[in-house]
């Protein structure tokens, strides 16, 4: 009984596939993906803001929401 407890302790720490610590590096690996997943949606939200408004004809455009927008970019990425 004691070996097979051992057995199982060492499977544990050593992060076997279908263990649960092996499972909790997935789970976090997964989530990193889903966060940086969600800045990437926001960035291309924001740019397609600012086509949207560039696509705009001149007389119908919001220059400061343009300007804004456009400020907030270049702040981010540049």
């Amino acid at each position: 009984m004691k070996a097979t407890v051992k057995k199982a302790k060492t499977l544990w720490d050593r992060g076997i596939p279908g263990t649960d610590s092996e499972l909790r590096r997935r789970v976090a690996a997964l989530e990193r993906e889903v966060q940086e997943c969600r800045a990437l949606n926001v960035r291309l939200a924001e740019l397609t803001d600012i086509v949207t408004e560039l696509l705009l004809p001149v007389e119908a455009r919001d220059e400061e929401t343009l300007r804004r927008l456009l400020d907030k970019y270049r702040a981010e990425f540049f």
